[in-house]
């Protein structure tokens, strides 16, 4: 991996308008050992930005990337997209149980994404006036 400037960039959690962080909330119930699992992969992504790959990233589709973790043989993904800003936007957790992930679990990490690009780009337009 090339190094890039330390803390240059942020992971952060996906909100909805009400202010909820489903990932983050999806995140906090998988337990400690498998919090520590994933804040250790946030670590890198911060560190390092898009230069993290496999085994700890993978590409899904589209703009959509998971962080992938292993705890005692279960399999736990976290979606996110790379938001201007350098920011990781965490979108949606799970717990994976078959070979790929399931169209329906990308496509709510898809919908929050464009949630969130929507409302990125009011508030911008906002400032603008």
């Amino acid at each position: 991996m090339a190094r890039q400037e330390e803390g240059s960039w942020e992971v952060t959690f996906y909100e909805t308008p009400q202010g909820v962080r489903p990932a983050e909330e999806w995140l906090k119930e998988q337990g400690h050992k498998v919090g520590a699992r994933f804040a250790r992969v946030f670590d890198l992504l911060e560190e390092h930005g898009t230069n993290v790959t496999g085994p700890y990233v993978a590409h899904v589709r589209g703009k959509i990337w998971e962080v992938r973790v292993e705890q005692e043989k279960v399999q736990r993904r976290l979606l996110y997209f790379t938001a201007l800003g350098r920011k990781f936007v965490m979108l949606h957790g799970f717990v994976k149980k078959a070979q790929k992930a399931p169209p329906k679990e990308i496509e709510v990490a898809e919908r929050r994404m464009k949630d969130y690009m929507n409302r990125r780009k009011r508030a911008q337009g906002k400032q603008g006036r």
